[in-house]
Order: C-alpha cells, then sequence, then structure tokens
C-alpha cells in the first residue's frame, strides 16, 4: 500500500548515492514510489488508496519533495460515489505538504502527476499510526494475507481506477476453510476515475486469517487492504507476486506483544513453510508449518516458547512454493499487518507521521558484507558508511555517530548492491507493534 511535518533537504543527495545508483526506478510497483533522484524534468505519478473519509477510517496524503527546486503537483482526488476534484500544489524545495480530504463520499483515492521527479508521497491514516506508500503503477495480479473479518475486526479491499477507461477484476480468497470465488466478487466493475470498497465480512465471515487474490482482467488498477483490529488501523499494501522467500527484518519478541505470520497458499499443492528467526545472542529453532492447496496458515512468533522475549527478531520465510505472506503485531487490543520487505539498494526514511522512529534497521540478505552509506537529510547532509555482514541487521540508531533521536528525521540509505532492506518501527508500548515501509527506488 504517508507521514507528516517535514522541512528536509536534499542538496547532496545525488552525491551521496553517486556510487549507488544514477537513476531510480520502482522495482516492485506495489512498495515502492516515486523515483528518489532528481533527473531531467519529466512527468512522475503517484497513486494513493485505501483512503477513508466520511463513515470510513479516515486518512490523507503527505507529499514531500526531495528535489532541491520546487515542484508543481497536479492533485486529483476521486471517491466512491463518483465526486471528482482537481486542484495543484506548488511544493518548494524539501518541503512537503497535505492533500486535502474530500468533503463527499466515504472512500476515496488520490492520483498526483509531478512535472520533474524526486517527489515521493506516503499515506497515513488520522493519527500516524498506520501509513504505507503510495505507488506509481497498478497492478494486474495483487496478493494479501492475513485479513480478519472476526467480531471485533474489519477488512476493506479498495480497488482504485486512477485511469480514463473503466477496470474489470476477479477476486478470489481463501481461508483455513478453503477456497472461495464469491460471486459478487466476480466481474467486479470500476468506472475511469473511481473507488471501489468491498467489506469482506459481508462475504467472508467470522475468519481470521483471509487471504486475497485481485486479478484485473481489464485496465489496471492500484489496490490497498484497509484492516481495522480492535484499536488499531493499518493499510496492507500487499504484492504484484507471490514468492518463496519473504523477509521480515523487524519482528518484535518483547514480553506482552503478539506477533505472528499469515501465510496465504493459493496453489494446488501443500506448501511446506520455514520460519528461520534471528535473534542474537540465542539459536532459535525453525517454526516449520504445512500449508494444505487453497488454504492459509500461520507461525507464531510471539508469544513462543521457543523463542525468547529479547527485542527484535529478524525473520525469514522460506516455501517449498510460492506464496504469500503478512505479519500481524499488536497486543490483546488488536493487531497491525505489515508486508514482507522487499530488498533493494536504495532507501528513503522520513518521519511522515511526526512520531519518531523507534527503530531503524539496516538487514543484508546477500552472502557477503555489505557496505550501506546513510545520509541524514538536512541544511548540511552528513554522511556514514556502515558495513553488514552477510544475513545481519544492524540498529542505524547512533551508530557510527549517527543520530539517536529519529523524531522529524530523514535518512537517504543506499548500498551498491540490491541486498539491502530497511525497516522502521513506529513507536509504541510494547515495542516494535506497528511495522514501516520505507520507499525504496531500487
Amino acid at each position: 500500500m504517508s507521514r507528516r511535518p517535514l522541512v528536509l533537504a536534499l542538496a547532496v543527495v545525488i552525491a551521496a548515492t553517486a556510487a549507488a545508483t544514477s537513476s531510480l526506478h520502482a522495482s516492485n510497483p506495489t512498495e515502492s514510489a516515486a523515483s528518489l533522484s532528481t533527473g531531467p524534468v519529466e512527468s512522475t505519478a503517484l497513486y494513493c488508496a485505501g483512503l477513508g473519509a466520511s463513515g470510513s477510517p479516515a486518512g490523507h496524503v503527505v507529499v514531500l519533495n526531495t528535489a532541491d527546486h520546487a515542484r508543481d503537483v497536479a492533485v486529483e482526488v476521486d471517491t466512491d460515489t463518483g465526486a471528482r476534484s482537481m486542484s495543484h500544489l506548488r511544493i518548494a524545495a524539501h518541503a512537503s505538504a497535505s492533500v486535502a480530504t474530500p468533503a463527499a463520499g466515504h472512500w476515496f483515492g488520490v492520483s498526483l502527476v509531478v512535472n520533474g521527479r524526486g517527489v515521493v508521497a506516503d499515506e497515513l491514516n488520522a493519527a500516524g499510526t498506520a501509513q504505507t506508500p503510495c505507488l506509481d503503477a497498478g497492478t494486474t495480479n495483487w496478493f494479501a494475507s492475513g485479513l480478519d473479518t472476526k467480531v471485533g475486526s474489519k477488512a476493506y479491499l479498495v480497488l482504485y481506477n486512477p485511469s480514463s477507461t473503466a477496470a474489470v477484476v476477479n477476486v478470489t480468497v481463501e481461508t483455513a476453510a478453503g477456497f472461495s470465488a464469491p460471486a459478487p466478487y466476480q466481474g467486479v466493475a470500476i468506472a475511469a476515475h473511481r473507488v471501489v470498497a468491498l467489506d469482506l465480512g459481508v462475504r467472508v465471515v467470522d475468519q481470521a486469517n483471509v487471504g486475497v487474490h485481485v486479478r484485473v482482467i481489464r485496465g489496471g488498477v492500484v489496490t490497498t487492504a484497509v484492516q481495522q483490529s480492535g484499536t488499531f488501523t493499518s493499510f496492507n499494501a500487499g504484492s504484484a507476486s507471490l514468492g518463496r522467500t519473504w523477509w521480515f527484518p523487524r519482528v518484535t519478541t518483547v514480553s506482552g506483544s503478539f506477533a505472528q505470520l499469515y501465510l496465504t497458499n493459493p496453489s494446488d499443492a501443500s506448501a511446506s513453510v520455514t520460519a528461520t528467526i534471528g535473534l542474537a545472542p540465542f539459536t532459535v529453532a525453525p517454526q516449520q508449518v504445512t500449508v494444505a492447496p487453497f488454504s492459509t496458515g500461520s507461525i507464531l512468533i510471539t508469544p513462543n516458547s521457543a523463542v525468547p522475549a529479547h527485542g527484535y527478531a529478524t525473520v525469514r520465510l522460506r516455501s517449498s512454493v510460492p506464496i504469500a505472506a503478512s505479519l500481524a503485531t499488536g497486543t490483546l487490543s488488536g493487531v497491525s499487518l505489515s508486508v514482507p520487505a522487499t530488498p533493494s539498494n536504495l532507501y528513503l526514511v522520513s518521519d511522515f507521521s511526526g512520531h519518531g522512529f523507534d527503530a531503524l534497521s539496516a538487514t543484508n540478505v546477500g552472502s557477503r558484507p555489505l557496505a550501506v552509506t546513510v545520509t541524514v537529510l538536512g541544511t548540511i547532509a552528513t554522511s556514514r558508511v556502515v558495513t553488514v555482514a552477510p544475513g545481519a541487521t544492524v540498529d542505524l540508531r547512533g551508530r557510527d555517530g549517527l543520530p539517536t533521536t529519529l523524531r522529524g528525521r530523514s535518512f537517504l540509505i543506499a548500498a551498491d548492491r540490491p541486498d539491502l532492506i530497511v525497516a522502521t518501527t513506529l513507536p509504541t508500548t510494547p515495542a516494535g507493534i506497528v511495522v514501516v515501509s520505507a520507499l525504496h527506488g531500487g
């Protein structure tokens, strides 16, 4: 599948990252936003879905200009009622702006067309406790897992068609009981510039782990799942494809917390799934589960007698067949969903919510040591190089002279190979409940 008051400077971004990249484009349109570089003038488009207005989980979009020149942004806001509004933002260099929430409709989507590069955007809920990057493209396939329709929870599938032609989608689901294709979810038409929100609980009743596949049979749509679980709201940005290997580098194990991996197997073969848990200085036995064909399963990380309560763990999933996966973290009050991290070579981390970050980590998923350049963005940008061992995760806070306080901060984090994962968590009690996806453009 936004964040808040920011005044940033990126004057030395290109120089600081020249070794990493000369031109950045999204490698996975379900997770990344626009290019982070400031190259020649051209149009960049960003799309944000899953946002609520009246009667829905309220949200908004924050747009950040990382370039050293002002940018003009054409803003289009489309709703589920067909209301459409157009506006214009001029965003100064290294500044940010919020997109106004529409007065009409219950759900809305935002299209941003930027004259030039270097502009990124995030969508947030009203409290800033849930956020996900806006996307630079729609998809023709979209997968998600871990959605909850049991009593006390609501799960919405929000489909946004920002184009000028109609789109048609089929939605299928997997649960512990197996596969289903609810008739009202087949051939769902989404008019041009329109949002359609499906309340999964109406057709998939009282299920704790729902896997979803959105297949676009005409056009292209931007899809985000919105989960309301007790007191928590979260955006599930899903994935454009299934995978055999998934990474979750910031999984809380602290006392009083809950952490569980939700798995969806949409294939006709059983999935043998192993979770390898890195939690130094402890050695943790791998956790395993078999997920039946066209079904869902889970692996409990916390509380688990096999996993010590000791801060953050790095979890790698390996499956015998391609699956979808998500991480649910929370307490007895509810859970927040987050998607797996995708390796890249360049990330932008900014405090869009204004809450700061509890953790900022770099994980090396490769087989060789990885030199990671961390640039603290500001009036005078400063850089540090941190070496991360193969398979290791390091907390960047306070390391080698980097800031220990992350509130109001922004960072450009680059590596010379796409073996890097950067993960952040918002401050919560217990720690690690809300995991935030960094913007990446590798």
